[in-house]
C-alpha cells in the first residue's frame, strides 16, 4: 500500500511528502489533504496510507484513504495495559474527583467533556437515523431486503448487503452520484444500529464531505447525521481527528450561508468537545 507523510503546521500550511499543498478558495487546509489523498488513491486504483503530523507536538495519526473518499484512521496494535490503579475516573464519585492527582484530573476533563454527548443528542437538528432512498425500480429488491432484514434484528447480514449495494452503484455510478450517496447514508445508519460508532462516522462523514464539496442544500442535513454518530466515539485521537473535520465543514456551510437556524449550536458543542481532547492530548 502506498504511503504518504503530511505535515499540517499552525499556520494553515501543508505539505504531503515535502511538496506544499495549496487550498481551493474557500476550502481548508485539512480538506486539501483529504482530497490530494483521495486522488492518489484513484490513480492508484487502492486505498493508500498517510501518516499525518497535525501542528507540531499535536495529533500524530494514520489514515487510510480509499479512491471513492471513505476514510479511517489506523489504530495501531498495543500490548495489553497494566493492571490500572485502584482509582479510576470511571469508578470515582464526584466528591472523590476534586481530591483525585493531577493524570486522573486530564483524564476527568475528557471524561466530562464526553458528558456532553447526551446534551448533543438533544440538540442536534438531525439524529443518525433511517431515511427514504430515492432509487430506481431496479434497485427496489435490494433495498426491500436490506430493510427485511434490518427489521428482524439481522443486521450484520443487513450491513453487508448495503456495502455491497453501495459498492457497486459506487463502482457504476461513481461515488458522487446520488444514489451511490443514499446507498452510503443507509450503510452508516446501519453501522449506527451495529453499534459500530467508528464505521457509522467514517461513512456518515464521507456522505457530508460530498455533499459539502458540490453545495448542496442536504449538506446541513449530512453534517449533523455525521455528528451524531460523531458523538459516540470512545477513541480520542479519531475523535479529536473527526471534530475537527466536522467543524470545517460547519465553517464552510456557515460561510456560504447555508448553516440552518439551531446547527450554530451543535456546531459550538463540538467545538468544545474538540477543545477540550486538544488541551489533554
Amino acid at each position: 500500500m502506498a504511503h504518504f507523510e503530511v505535515h499540517i503546521s499552525d499556520e494553515g500550511l501543508a505539505e504531503i511528502d515535502g511538496d506544499p499543498l495549496v487550498p481551493e478558495p474557500g476550502q481548508s487546509v485539512h480538506e486539501a489533504v483529504l482530497d490530494q489523498l483521495q486522488r492518489y488513491a484513484q490513480e492508484r486504483g487502492a486505498a493508500v496510507e498517510a501518516t499525518v503530523n497535525d501542528g507540531p507536538g499535536a495529533a500524530h495519526f494514520t489514515l487510510e484513504m480509499s479512491p471513492d473518499g471513505s476514510s479511517r484512521i489506523l489504530v495501531p496494535e498495543e500490548p495489553p495495559a497494566p493492571e490500572p490503579e485502584p482509582v479510576l475516573v470511571a469508578s470515582v464519585t464526584a466528591p472523590a474527583l476534586a481530591e483525585a492527582p493531577a493524570p486522573s484530573a486530564i483524564a476527568t476533563a475528557i471524561a466530562r467533556a464526553r458528558a456532553t454527548a447526551a446534551d448533543r443528542v438533544a440538540a442536534a437538528p438531525a439524529q443518525l437515523s433511517a431515511r427514504t432512498i430515492d432509487l430506481p425500480a431496479e434497485l427496489a429488491e435490494p433495498i426491500g431486503c436490506i430493510n427485511a432484514l434490518a427489521g428482524v434484528g439481522r443486521l450484520d447480514e443487513a450491513f453487508a448487503d448495503a456495502t455491497a449495494l453501495r459498492e457497486r452503484l459506487t463502482g457504476s455510478m461513481g461515488a458522487e452520484h446520488p444514489h451511490a450517496l443514499e446507498a452510503r447514508a443507509v450503510e452508516a445508519y446501519l453501522a449506527h444500529l451495529r453499534g459500530d460508532a467508528r464505521e457509522a462516522t467514517v461513512l456518515a462523514l464521507a456522505v457530508a464531505r460530498i455533499r459539502c464539496g458540490a453545495g448542496d442544500d442536504r449538506a446541513p442535513e449530512e453534517v449533523a447525521r455525521a455528528a451524531a454518530a460523531w458523538q459516540r466515539l470512545d477513541d480520542d485521537q479519531a475523535a479529536l481527528t473527526h471534530g475537527r473535520e466536522l467543524l470545517h465543514m460547519w465553517a464552510k456551510l456557515e460561510h456560504r450561508g447555508l448553516l440552518p437556524p439551531g446547527h450554530s449550536e451543535l456546531a459550538e458543542q463540538v467545538r468544545r468537545h474538540v477543545e477540550a481532547l486538544m488541551a489533554y492530548a
